[in-house]
């Protein structure tokens, strides 16, 4: 193949693979706002109108060495705007005082009694239970199974509800998140899981689980995250709604039936990416068997969650993340343009393919063109300028829309100085933080194998 050739077939895929993305975010954003917008219209409804429609959740808290974290995430989902529900604290064989600490602030009492196992989990040692008003909080003390896909299936088995939400020990259920998606159950009767919007929580205040002061965080880092996580979940999640084309339903924050994920055998202990292999045998299983199903995201359905605060944190995360990936999507290969699990195939598993697993080795390869190209003198340097700047004028405005909306729609206070940090942030995302990211997620790939099975404990701080 001749230089002119290559060059000529890699600026029509690269322009073709740009154009998908951008179009598929943009009408994302559109399809997300104008939800987060019928949303906030619902919320000034329901300011008249007292809905009295409820069925019992049991939230299970996966937590391995989470003692700075754990009792700010239990109180704040003790003032769930929400009637019947239990917690289930699954301490995963903790090394630290994570356990006492819930056993003294709630004055849990030991209870002799057996444990059904519906799915598989390591060995469960104790159960302690104190109930608080309508609701109950349960510990469970279990032997280290490995990783959080384990400590779930203990709290599956713990549980005594017929629907249960799964979330991390480090964040903040906001208020109203759990009435928001499951509302979304009682709409539609197919609904299996709901997952919802996560925010970062670094630099924000709360008072009896909602934010009462939502800077923008100014450390660079933990910033550049929530423009990200704000551009991720109301740029996707909520848009492949229209076509049951949720592909993960992220493990931050999710509400599910319990029945289903017991039927395929609850989450899987040997993935690192459990959440996103959870959704995916729940398609499987019913687009095989032939049942109506949905699985969706709320947008106005919000949890916080602490973000790395240092680029080491933040590496150890994402080359976390992109093995499980790797690993997820290499089991479930038989979808990739699959005809018989319909869009959920065609669109969403082949957008992650080409924009999420395989994008470090895309990009990494438009570098080496362009590297090569300056070299032999083989560029067009005007229309290489024009393209770049208006890309990075594209998605600088994208993130800020991102940005502008959710402040909106959620009812977030503006503070001086963060839509100019804002647009700082948007340039050094596109200049340093995904050019960092891209080396992580190689460094990733290369590794998987060796690494994959690593867990990388990252730094947690105390809630504000």
């Amino acid at each position: 193949m001749s230089i002119e050739s290559l060059y000529n077939s890699a600026g029509i895929f690269y322009a073709f693979y740009l154009i998908f993305y951008s179009s598929f975010i943009f009408v994302g954003t559109w399809t997300a706002l104008r939800e987060l917008f019928y949303s906030r219209k619902r919320k000034l409804l329901e300011n008249v109108l007292e809905h009295n429609y409820y069925f019992p959740v049991s939230i299970i808290v996966p937590a391995y060495n989470e003692s700075a974290t754990i009792l700010t995430t239990i109180d704040s989902l003790l003032h769930l705007e929400y009637k019947i529900f239990e917690i289930v604290i699954v301490d995963d064989g903790s090394n630290d005082d994570t356990a006492h600490k819930v056993i003294q602030a709630y004055d849990l009492k030991r209870q002799y009694q057996p444990v059904h196992l519906q799915v598989n989990c390591a060995a469960i040692n104790e159960v302690y239970i104190s109930p608080i008003g309508n609701h109950s909080i349960k510990l469970i003390r279990k032997d280290n199974g490995g990783n959080k896909a384990d400590a779930l299936n203990a709290g599956i088995n713990a549980s005594r509800y017929p629907y249960f939400v799964s979330m991390d020990a480090d964040e903040i259920l906001q208020a109203d998140a759990l009435k928001n998606s499951a509302r979304m159950f009682l709409e539609d009767e197919n609904v299996i899981a709901v997952g919802g919007m996560l925010n970062i929580s670094n630099g924000v205040s709360f008072k009896n689980a909602l934010p009462v002061e939502t800077p923008l965080s100014r450390n660079w880092v933990a910033a550049m995250q929530s423009l990200e996580y704000t551009r991720a979940f109301m740029g996707s999640r909520v848009f492949n709604n229209s076509f049951n084309g949720n592909l993960n339903v992220s493990g931050g924050y999710g509400l599910f039936k319990k029945q289903p994920v017991i039927q395929i055998g609850g989450y899987d202990s040997n993935s690192v990416g459990e959440d996103m292999d959870l959704a995916i045998r729940l398609h499987r299983y019913f687009a095989k068997n032939r049942i109506k199903y949905s699985i969706k995201y709320a947008a106005d359905a919000v949890c916080w969650t602490q973000a790395p605060f240092s680029l080491q944190d933040l590496a150890k995360q994402r080359a976390r993340w992109h093995r499980g990936l790797i690993q997820c999507m290499w089991s479930h290969r038989d979808f990739f343009m699959a005809p018989t699990y319909g869009y959920i195939s065609v669109v969403s598993y082949t957008y992650f393919f080409f924009y999420e697993l395989a994008a470090p080795i895309i990009e990494l390869f438009g570098v080496f063109l362009l590297i090569l190209a300056i070299f032999i003198n083989y560029i067009n340097w005007p229309v290489t300028i024009m393209a770049t700047l208006l890309y990075s004028i594209f998605s600088v405005l994208q993130t800020l829309i991102f940005f502008s909306g959710r402040y909106f729609v959620q009812e977030h206070k503006y503070y001086k100085g963060d839509f100019l940090w804002a647009i700082f942030i948007s340039l050094a995302d596109l200049l340093l933080f995904r050019p960092y990211l891209l080396g992580v997620r190689l460094f990733a790939t290369i590794t998987y194998k060796k690494y994959l099975h690593s867990w990388n404990k990252i730094t947690r701080e105390a809630f504000d």
